[in-house]
């Protein structure tokens, strides 16, 4: 996998993880934030990438206003129509997304940056100009709201479209043309503008204008059973541990395929080949209330895999066949070593995480792999029994990138990081498809909200 690659899914880890503010200080020209460099970098690699990657699923709001604050305040000369196109519709969503205080925020860092690009200007007034609430951010963010326009109208024009209003000017033609031109609903706007010129006057939203946009909906973690059991992590895994404990018949296996099939419908897909290690060496038997559930959930998501991908090769790592009794020990360096053989375009790690075979030789055959030349990338999947395993002494490979899995859930995220991993130009591709119908859908989402 190229450098590229592997730097777009540590950043898209970034945005999921990084919850540092977004600020603008009276007394700095520059954003507040310490990973600015970072967006920066990013921006200049792959501009329509970048901003994809600012719609993904978990972004965290505080992330998606640096990206915001990069797409208005960086010029798109050089950049195709393609390209512009794109970045002009996650913009769009971007401001749909972001509470409108957040939004206000970046407006002011692009005023700071001296960013008068056109898209930059048109973004502004259109946002500003339309928004559901604008009565009520006039009256609560009044300077905010004149600096705003004046940065984007350029101050001269702004007052004088404000002195036009105001007078009830015969230049209707002028104020049309600068401001009312971005406007839904100009009898509105005019009062707005009027009444941000004046002070002391509040406002009364009387509009018509009915449009809202839409909120984002906080990520929140899905409801977890207060008792963790062998059968409500999935029914996959669920079935596939009546297997193990009571043996294998047409009923059970039918109903497996049956989950297996359900679960994909949903799941992201990779046109690609994946090595799987799967580790079924004695350690992932469990015992007690976890008999078990160790390798049925390893078992389902290898089951899952097969559906979601191009080409799979299995290397399994213990055990005597397909769903036999775990045995053995767990040798996983050497299972690295023949899934490489293979030329997958990744390697993925399935284990609890106990390496009693030759201990550290994972980490070290892996830390190699750079220097003889293999650029296949490899990811370490932890499966777990429930999302509290503590995995301190469960981690072989310290320096390669870890995915986590309890419940047939998680696939949908550990197939979509797994598949990102994957080296260009598979990995890229996976990342481009699938952000781009992401916004797709939420752009039908919110055509579908306005009609309703």
């Amino acid at each position: 996998m190229s450098n590229q690659s592997q730097n777009t899914v540590a950043f898209l880890r970034h945005l999921t993880t990084d919850r540092g503010p977004f600020l603008v200080r009276r007394t700095e020209v520059a954003p507040s934030c310490d990973d600015q460099p970072l967006h920066e970098t990013h921006y200049q690699q792959a501009p329509d990438l970048y901003a994809l990657c600012g719609i993904a699923e978990k972004a965290l709001p505080e992330q998606q206003a640096r990206i915001l604050f990069q797409l208005l305040a960086c010029s798109r000369v050089e950049l195709s129509l393609e390209i512009r196109q794109m970045l002009d519709r996650v913009t769009t969503q971007l401001l749909t997304a972001l509470d409108p205080q957040q939004v206000l925020t970046v407006f002011l860092a692009s005023r700071r940056a001296r960013a008068n690009h056109k898209h930059t200007r048109r973004a502004i007034l259109r946002y500003l100009l339309n928004h559901p609430r604008l009565e009520e951010l006039a009256n609560q963010r009044r300077p905010t709201l004149v600096d705003c326009l004046e940065h984007a109208l350029g101050k001269n024009v702004a007052r004088a479209c404000a002195r036009f209003i105001g007078e009830g000017n015969e230049q209707d033609n002028y104020v049309r043309r600068h401001l009312l031109r971005f406007a839904h609903d100009p009898e509105r706007v005019r009062k707005v503008v009027a009444a941000l010129y004046r002070r002391g006057e509040l406002l009364v939203s009387n509009s018509t204008f009915v449009v809202a946009f839409p909120t984002k909906v906080a990520n929140q973690e899905d409801d977890v059973p207060r008792t963790i059991t062998a059968t409500n992590r999935g029914e996959i895994a669920a079935t596939l541990v009546h297997v193990y404990r009571g043996g294998s018949n047409a009923e059970l296996n039918a109903a497996v395929q049956r989950f297996v099939q359900e679960e994909v419908t949903c799941l992201p897909r990779f046109d690609g080949t994946v090595a799987l290690i799967l580790d079924a060496s004695a350690s992932t038997q469990g015992y007690g209330e976890r008999e078990f559930c160790c390798i049925s959930q390893s078992q389902a998501f290898r089951l899952v895999l097969e559906q979601c991908c191009a080409k799979l090769h299995v290397v399994q790592v213990g055990g005597a066949g397909d769903l036999a009794r775990p045995d053995g020990d767990t040798d996983l360096a050497t299972a690295v070593l023949d899934a490489l053989d293979t030329e997958p375009d990744v390697v993925a790690i399935v284990s609890d995480g106990y390496e009693n075979h030759l201990q550290g030789d994972l980490a070290r055959v892996v830390a190699s792999l750079p220097d003889a030349g293999v650029q296949t990338p490899v990811v370490f999947c932890h499966s777990k029994f429930s999302g509290k395993d503590d995995l301190n002494l469960r981690r072989p490979a310290p320096g390669v990138p870890e995915l986590e899995f309890w419940h047939q859930e998680d696939f949908a995220e550990v197939l979509w990081f797994l598949f990102a991993h994957a080296r260009s130009p598979k990995g890229e591709a996976f990342l481009r498809q699938e952000l781009g119908q992401r916004l797709v859908s939420l752009e039908r989402e919110k055509q579908s909200w306005i009609a309703n």
